[in-house]
């Protein structure tokens, strides 16, 4: 998003809007094309009129507010929109809504979660983009009644829509546990309100990936400007050496930094031991085939992950997991012992050295994958 887009700020200072100069790099189609106004919600909330500002003192451009004022007056639904005839085509077209839908997504971090919360919540396609965005934006503002928050979610949301994870306000609140937001938390250290509230008897369903793999993708996001979330080694990432980021990231864990990266590097394991634990597991290899097939298992034939909806990392394009060494590995099966476990026992990978990237993913695995095959590390 541009400057102009990106006026809105941080209304009150807690995490920021995640909002770039350039469009984003996540695997999204091209944005440059798109004309984007600001929804009336996210303005409302911020309690903002033409040229007044947020408390965080980022002036609101007078042309968003207007266009507030213009949507309030002819009494549309004030979503952040597209001026596109895909946008219009898109709201006009209610999907199905079965009755057997029974899902709830317990967001295991670097797996895919986002991806699949705003499938969820808002629909495929790039044209539902912008709408993410400004729901994004609500993401741990603090002094908002929650009520506000809903309303804001419950304008935009999609027919037939789970508020899942991330875009969901009432898991918007920090653990007392693991000091990270609840929506990245292990489910059996949520207060049991809040766990029964939004589990309750349904299935819990999350992603299980393997461990390498996944650290790969961490080092991999540190151009993205993701803040804590994944950790940051700038001075790793700079060489693309991936193997000293990782090796880096698992010294710091054993050395008791167990919740750091907003919980990123807590062994996924955690997410499935009870209480709330996941007890359907998807496969993170075979994303986003293994979700789009769990969707239409259970009734959500509305749902299905396009390409264009996956947000993925893409700096250093050409490391992958043969190239962290034996030390390495070793620490990584030390942290990970029980997520190789899983992977074993709900897929059958239980080959604990094997070298994996996400095939239909676009840019998850090194252009070389070949020859990176043929040069990668085997131990003893």
């Amino acid at each position: 998003l541009n400057s102009q887009q990106c006026a809105l700020g941080n209304p009150t200072g807690a995490r920021p809007l995640r909002c770039f100069k350039e469009p984003p790099h996540f695997g999204i189609g091209s944005m440059q094309s798109m004309s984007i106004r600001v929804a009336c919600p996210l303005l409302a909330t911020c309690g903002l009129v033409a040229g007044k500002a947020c408390s965080s003192g980022v002036a609101v451009d007078s042309r968003l507010a207007a266009a507030c004022a213009a949507d309030e007056a002819s009494g549309s639904l004030g979503l952040l929109q597209l001026d596109t005839a895909a946008a219009r085509a898109s709201l006009a077209a209610p999907a199905p809504a079965p009755a057997t839908r029974d899902l709830v997504l317990q967001h295991v971090p670097f797996n895919f979660g986002h991806t699949i919360e705003k499938v969820a919540t808002i629909g495929s396609g790039v044209q539902n983009l912008p709408k993410y965005v400004t729901l994004q934006g609500l993401e741990g503002l603090e002094g908002v009644p929650k009520s506000v928050l809903w309303g804001t979610v419950d304008a935009m949301k999609r027919e037939g829509a789970e508020v899942w994870g991330h875009l969901n306000p009432d898991l918007n609140v920090q653990s007392n546990v693991t000091g990270c937001p609840l929506f990245f938390t292990p489910g059996k250290y949520w207060p049991e309100h809040l766990a029964e509230r939004y589990f309750g008897n349904k299935t819990i369903f999350g992603m299980l990936r393997d461990p390498f793999e996944r650290l790969v993708s961490m080092f991999r996001g540190g151009n993205l400007n993701l803040g804590d979330y994944g950790g940051s080694y700038p001075e790793f990432f700079a060489k693309c050496d991936v193997n000293g980021g990782v090796k880096q990231m698992m010294k710091d864990y054993l050395a008791g930094d167990i919740y750091g990266g907003e919980c990123t590097f807590v062994p996924q394991a955690e997410y499935f031991d009870a209480p709330y634990g996941i007890a359907l597991a998807v496969d993170n290899r075979r994303f986003p085939d293994s979700v789009n097939e769990v969707f239409a298992q259970h009734g959500y034939s509305d749902f299905h992950i396009e390409t264009d909806d996956i947000f993925h990392v893409t700096g250093c394009p050409n490391v992958w997991a043969g190239d962290l060494d034996c030390e390495t590995r070793a620490l990584v099966k030390k942290v990970y012992a029980r997520d190789f476990e899983l992977l074993c026992s709900k897929f059958g990978y239980c080959d604990d050295s094997e070298n994996t990237c996400i095939q239909g993913v676009p840019g998850m695995c090194p252009g070389n994958l070949e020859a990176k095959r043929q040069a990668a590390t085997t131990c003893s």
